[in-house]
């Protein structure tokens, strides 16, 4: 933190540094983390990004909301209040530096982030990326940037309306380009460091409970499950930024359900690690929310005499979650005013969970390998809180998937990410456990080859996917762009939503089905865009009164129940390539 300082103050850009700034918090608060994390250096450090980025996120949030700009000296100074103050705590005199000890299990780490590396190169390396959702934070963050808030107005989307994407991830973009300087384009990628982030918590997890072995087998599984990429192919950073903070989540709350319980240190970074999840992602909230509900009865069924202890913790985890909270309360809570309620279960219904897909992207190697492990875990769970509670999760996982049964409104599909964060640490404690030390680790080798092969393959048929943007659809988008008029209207369909808002910094209005949306104040918006495309007389008389002249399509964007979509019904082609259609509207006689 110094040293970025330094930088800034010269005047040279070091982004490199200012990213460690931003989580250099999660270093210093380390005597916040469960003790069986604490036991183990290794695992500290592997669990300092996650709580790094959910502290710099809670503390950039709160001095949001209490009104501060959000500039490189305010930005700057609430780094260096949190790093401070946790090196302030007391630090136990057996915490240590890795040693020889730790080389083996720092060896395999090593191993699974480069295998991570490799694979998500495969989907996110170089440019164009993958994916729509990518630009939507790029420009929030800009606008952040530009403004020094977070409660602020999106100028070009649906012609106009706040930023209602939840704010810790956007806060965290906005600051890097607050201390750096640097355009924001440079985030185009951020999405790594949360994918990296990930692979480390699940180390970190692991090891907590089940030792090197285990640890080591967990992350290499997690960082080449093809799942695990798909997310990466549409960019869904904050969903992957929640998911790199549950592991965290699921060793407090572990411990929290265990013969010790949770010291007073512990229960603080546990309030922060909840409020920095509501900050996060609201449908991550909502899976832990309730797995945290389904492990803390399973606990009071099998251990009685546990409860008043977990419910004297909780007290106390409650009262803390309430002095942190009131900064992200506030920020939601302005950000949901405009949301305009959700929308019926039957907009999401398109997005069911399908058997096939889910084991293609888990494999049918890991598949058969995480059947083995539930059934041993259920049979261990009772001498094991940390096993309880990876059952919860993945019971309340698999429950919301089929949620729609009792009409509960949610993108069902995405179950599927949180599967895996339960699946993953109980094969690896099945293989350590069941097997001998060698022949676990040479046998989750054989699997974590098996897997990142297919991974290696599948990587190409995610990436074409989800690549909307090529060097031709660019060369579309360009001239466009040279003849738009200042504040003039677009209409796009689905797949190039978020996409033509950013690159082409003008009024957008796009026809996202239902199920893409989750404020249900846009669906407005995306019926007039789909009535735009359609040429319903309803749709073409808006389009005059907006003075709209194109409309950009991709040819090959599918609805939402997977089938290609309708071409629009009005317009004249201007520019054809693979990705993007350009077609311009009759002028009004």
């Amino acid at each position: 933190m110094v040293l970025d300082a330094a930088f800034a103050a010269a005047g040279a850009a070091a982004s490199v540094l200012s990213l460690a700034a931003l989580l250099a918090p999660g270093l210093a608060l380390a005597p916040l983390l469960p003790a069986r994390i604490r036991e183990s250096p290794l695992a500290v450090l592997a669990a300092a990004p996650a709580l790094g980025c959910a502290a710099s996120a809670v503390a950039l949030i709160t001095v949001a909301s209490a009104g501060a700009s959000l500039e490189p000296a305010v930005v700057r100074g609430v780094l260096a209040v949190l790093v401070l103050g946790g090196l302030a705590l007391p630090w136990p005199e057996w915490q240590r530096l890795p040693g020889r000890v730790d080389l083996p299990a720092a060896g395999g780490l090593a191993l699974a982030l480069a295998a991570g590396a490799v694979l998500q190169q495969r989907v996110i390396g170089g440019d164009p990326i993958p994916g729509n959702d990518w630009a939507k934070y790029l420009l929030y963050a800009d606008e952040i940037a530009r403004h020094g808030r977070l409660l602020i107005e999106n100028p070009f989307w649906m012609l106009g309306v706040p930023f209602r994407e939840d704010p810790a991830v956007p806060a965290l973009y906005g600051s890097f380009l607050v201390l750096t300087g640097e355009p924001a384009g440079i985030l185009t990628h951020g999405i790594w460091v949360f994918a990296v982030s990930s692979i480390l918590a699940v180390f970190a997890f692991t090891r907590a409970f089940w030792g090197d072995l285990a640890a080591v087998v967990a992350a290499g599984l997690w960082a080449v499950l093809p799942i695990s990429h798909d997310i990466l192919g549409w960019h869904g950073a904050p969903n992957l930024a929640a998911i790199a903070l549950i592991p965290l989540l699921l060793a407090y709350l572990a411990a929290l359900t265990g013969e010790r319980g949770l010291e007073r240190a512990e229960l603080a970074g546990f309030a922060l690690a909840l409020v920095a999840l509501a900050a996060t992602h609201r449908l991550s909230t909502l899976v832990f929310g309730i797995a945290f509900v389904v492990a803390l009865a399973s606990a009071v069924a099998v251990g009685g005499s546990r409860a008043r202890r977990m419910v004297r913790q909780l007290g106390w985890t409650a009262l803390t979650t309430a002095a942190l909270a009131p900064g992200v309360a506030y920020d939601l809570i302005e950000r949901g005013r405009s949301f305009g309620g959700t929308q019926n279960y039957r907009a999401y219904l398109s997005s069911k969970l399908e058997i096939g897909p889910l084991v293609g992207d888990l494999t049918v190697v890991f598949t058969a390998l995480a059947v083995v492990a539930v059934v041993m875990a259920m049979r261990w769970s009772r001498r094991d809180p940390a096993l309880s509670v990876l059952l919860a999760l993945l019971a309340t996982a698999t429950a919301l998937t089929f949620s729609w049964l009792i009409e509960v409104p949610l993108h069902y599909l995405r179950m599927a990410y949180f599967m895996p964060l339960a699946l993953v640490p109980m094969v690896a404690l099945a293989l350590t456990r069941l097997l001998t030390l060698r022949r676990a680790a040479a046998a989750a080798a054989v699997a974590a080859v098996a897997i990142g092969t297919i991974a290696w393959f599948q990587a190409d048929t995610v990436r074409s996917f989800y690549a909307f943007t090529n060097r031709a659809s660019l060369r579309g988008l360009d001239a466009v762009s040279a003849s738009l008029r200042p504040g003039e209207v677009v209409v796009t369909d689905r797949c190039w939503s978020f996409q033509a808002t950013w690159l082409l910094h003008t009024r957008t209005l796009p026809a996202l089905e239902p199920e893409d949306i989750q404020p249900k104040a846009e669906l407005r918006r995306a019926l007039q865009a789909r009535a735009v495309l359609d040429g319903t007389p309803d749709g073409l008389a808006l389009a005059r009164r907006l003075g709209v002249r194109y409309l950009l399509v991709d040819p090959t964007c599918p609805d939402a129940n997977g089938r290609p979509s309708q071409p629009p019904a009005v317009g004249a082609p201007l520019y054809v390539s693979s990705r993007l259609v350009v077609l311009e509207l009759p002028r009004a006689s």
